[in-house]
């Protein structure tokens, strides 16, 4: 964070001024413009304090502190000349973390369906300087190609229809892709998955390449939302069991083995053998 935005976040939580509404809101239409002006190559966050993402002005809320746990244990899992795939990379900040620490010989794939969540990640991975190592695609992830209805809210919690009590005047249709397809005769070294309940639909579709010891990623981060799993048959059991046929071990952010999942929160899938095969969902 520069030391203007710094002094102006500190001026704004002054406690003596913090509710001066009247004078915030003479004040933030220029502020807005100022930051758009100063901010047109970006404006600086070092996230966690170890990498340094540039946002364009319209993100400057975004926290330098940002999903620490998870990504400490991301980036330590990143070698130079990875291939990585963001499935639900939303305004980018895995996806160009990821890319810088590949560097030039590795690449990420980055999978946002939300138009307006993709047009922001399409602008930071260009502000990063990142577009020669992220390929962008505008598709949701499941088990199968074609089109899916999509509740679209421009934010992280945009979801697969039915996953969320969203009005169907929120639904969109979105094409899909499966990381089978996307990645057929290519392999994948580390695979993260944000996709708000429909990770085992994202996994089923990645059956084959999953099983293939000679391009299966060694490690899935996957946020998990068993919340959402009822309305498409998701139980813990059947994404802990297709793992464990996949070749994985599920563990959780204290490296414990994980035997059920009942609540919001992150796992990681550690690839340990060929596993066995499965039918598709």
């Amino acid at each position: 964070m520069h030391t203007a935005e710094k002094l102006i976040f500190a001026i704004r939580h002054n406690p003596f001024l913090e509710r001066a509404n009247l004078l915030w809101n003479v004040l933030r239409p220029v502020y807005d413009r100022l930051t758009a002006v100063t901010g047109r190559k970006g404006i600086e966050r070092i996230i966690n304090g170890t990498d340094k993402v540039l946002l364009a002005p319209r993100w400057r809320m975004v926290s330098e502190e940002y999903e620490p746990d998870v990504w400490d244990r991301l980036i330590k899992e990143i070698k130079p000349g990875d291939v990585a795939a963001d499935v639900g990379a939303y305004i980018g900040l895995y996806a160009i973390t990821l890319a810088k620490r590949v560097g030039p010989s590795g690449s990420v794939v980055a999978f946002e369906p939300d138009v307006k969540s993709f047009a922001s990640l399409k602008e930071h991975v260009t502000l990063n300087a990142m577009t020669d190592r992220i390929e962008l695609r505008q598709q949701a992830v499941g088990l199968n190609s074609g089109k899916l209805e999509f509740v679209a809210q421009s934010s992280a919690l945009s979801c697969v229809s039915g996953l969320n009590s969203q009005t169907a005047r929120s639904v969109t249709s979105v094409e899909c892709v499966s990381l089978d397809e996307v990645f057929a005769g290519k392999h994948l070294d580390v695979l993260k998955v944000d996709v708000e309940g429909y990770e085992e639909k994202v996994l089923a579709g990645a059956s084959t390449l999953l099983q293939d010891e000679a391009r299966s990623p060694r490690v899935i981060f996957i946020e998990v939302h068993p919340y959402a799993w009822e309305a498409i048959g998701t139980t813990s059991a059947s994404l802990l069991g297709r793992l464990n046929d996949y070749g994985y071990q599920v563990r959780d952010m204290s490296d414990n083995v994980v035997s059920a999942i009942d609540e919001y929160g992150e796992v990681i899938a550690y690839k340990t053998s060929a596993g066995t095969s499965r039918s598709k969902l």
